[in-house]
């Protein structure tokens, strides 16, 4: 997890909330208002979470619950919110695992306390963690394992591989940011003092030869060559070849060594931590050979050439994989920025009210409040595959906001065009509205989309229904949908104003709160408000 949100992922699993906490992050960044209060708060909404801002004053502190988030001002810094948790009469917080009293906290305390309650909606964007990404790893363990142990080697050998294996991940470690790779314990580790600082050393480019290639490139390299070309020297029985080749590299490192703690104490005047535990690696390394593994020198073309052949290629598929990796990053961080601006709740209301309303044909099929002023039409037809997409949207909104706004469900079907078992879904469908209400309509239009089997839809909803009343709905509604060229579904409507064709549907997700806080929405007549 990354330092902005620790305070607040800590409190959410004090609540007992999972989520995915990647997405989290990427969609409170992608808030047209990051990072503010109300980027998390919208954020929260979003994932299902109910929660709240609140003002509180210091003398109600004790009328809160035992955790809590709270905005204060620690040792003169800038004031930033931690998690919070009540022990009886003290205080504890996560800033340096502080238990402090009632007293101390009122020194620090900013009035600003975010709450958060479990709710029992399906939460569709919690935490999936998928059993690939740890099954897979643990295979791959257990076979080289498995491998290694049926090698006939040394002891001290086998061992040997401990350090290329920890090489690597602290090579993966130093360059977390580009492989994405977020831990708690990484970041406290590299910013474990004043003057240590992983991501200013890796990321710093003072000297010109690290535009090219810098310390952490040299470093994934130098241990990927160890690892592979060790494990292809033992299958070939020739492990001393490799022993010779990486006497060489190593005290070719010693150099390297003493530049990377030049640039860190006297350029960068920062340190890394990571940095300074893969130097020790390679020490140890060295010292490790030198005790337990003497080997002379051997050397020929053949094995000069295999070795070059390992270096080139691992440098080469490292360069490319970083080079992919880079572009990633630099696509996550454009889409951030660029989805700041797709959810700018005024630019969405501009473009929505670039055009007139236009007058919709009459629907009996009204979900959520009848009565509220906000109502999101959808022009729908059950035999379209992009409807599917567009009732899951619904549904989200739905489930949410049932008692906020109203939803409208207009079908275009052309009975002229239809055969008679499909003329009878349709009246089905009509029916179960008109006779049982929303919740079998949502049912069976639910059931409709998941599985799009016909004759097994009308034997389990089938009921009485009056067709002339029925038929006559849906021709009003196919005639509309001529008159007005609506000949593509489906298309929504908010209070009768078309969704701008430049946003997806699933970016209405985001504007629902506004939409319905806002109050131009439900000003009589067909003129448009006047824009400031």
């Amino acid at each position: 997890m990354t330092k902005k949100f620790s305070s607040l992922f800590q409190y959410l699993k004090s609540e007992n909330i999972s989520i995915n906490e990647d997405e989290f992050e990427f969609q409170a960044q992608s808030h047209p208002d990051y990072p503010s209060i109300l980027s998390i708060i919208d954020t929260l909404s979003f994932f299902n979470i109910s929660n709240g801002a609140l003002s509180v004053e210091k003398s109600e502190i004790e009328l809160l619950p035992d955790h809590f988030l709270a905005l204060l001002e620690v040792s003169n810094s800038e004031a930033q919110f931690y998690f919070v948790e009540r022990k009886g009469e003290f205080y504890y917080f996560i800033k340096d695992k502080k238990v402090i009293s009632r007293q101390d906290l009122e020194l620090i305390w900013k009035n600003i306390v975010i709450l958060v309650e479990k709710t029992e909606i399906d939460n569709s964007l919690k935490s999936k963690k998928n059993s690939l990404s740890w099954i897979l790893p643990s295979l791959c363990i257990g076979l080289f394992l498995i491998t290694l142990a049926h090698f006939q080697i040394s002891l001290t050998i086998k061992l040997f591989f401990i350090f290329p294996i920890f090489g690597i991940l602290c090579s993966i470690a130093a360059l977390k940011d580009l492989f994405g790779t977020k831990s708690k314990f990484l970041n406290n580790f590299c910013n474990l003092a004043s003057n240590s600082s992983c991501t200013t050393v890796v990321e710093s480019n003072k000297w010109k030869i690290f535009e090219i290639v810098n310390f952490s490139d040299l470093s994934i390299i130098f241990f990927s060559t160890q690892f592979f070309t060790l494990l292809l020297y033992i299958l070939m029985v020739d492990e001393k070849v490799f022993f010779s080749f990486n006497q060489i590299m190593l005290f070719c490192a010693l150099p390297l060594i003493i530049a990377s703690i030049y640039y860190q104490k006297i350029v960068e005047k920062k340190w890394c931590l990571i940095c300074l535990s893969i130097i020790s690696i390679i020490l140890l390394e060295l010292a490790y050979i030198i005790i337990f593994l003497q080997f002379h020198f051997v050397s020929d073309t053949t094995n000069i050439s295999i070795f070059g052949f390992v270096i080139t290629s691992v440098t080469l598929a490292w360069f490319v994989l970083k080079k992919i990796l880079i572009k990633q990053k630099h696509l996550k961080e454009y889409q951030i920025t660029s989805n700041r601006f797709i959810r700018n709740y005024e630019v969405f209301k501009n473009n929505l009210l670039s055009k007139g309303k236009t007058k919709l044909a009459y629907s009996p099929i009204i979900l959520g409040n009848k009565e509220s002023d906000i109502e999101i039409a959808v022009i729908t037809s059950p035999f379209c595959s992009y409807c599917k997409g567009a009732h899951e949207i619904l549904e989200k909104i739905l489930l949410k906001n049932k008692t906020n706004l109203k939803i409208k469900i207009l079908i275009n079907a052309n009975f002229e065009k239809l055969d008679n078992e499909k003329k009878i879904f349709f009246r089905i469908l009509m029916a179960i509205y008109l006779n049982k209400g929303e919740d079998f309509f949502l049912a069976a239009f639910h059931d409709w989309f998941e599985n799009k089997n016909l004759q097994k839809w009308i034997e389990k909803n089938n009921l009485p229904y009056n067709e002339v009343q029925i038929d006559s709905i849906y021709e009003s509604q196919n005639q509309w949908c001529i008159d007005n060229n609506v000949h593509f579904t489906p298309a929504f409507f908010i209070n009768e104003y078309s969704y701008p064709t430049t946003y997806e549907r699933e970016s209405l997700l985001f504007f629902i709160n506004d939409l319905i806080d806002e109050d131009f929405l439900v000003e009589s007549g067909n003129s448009l408000p006047i824009l400031t």
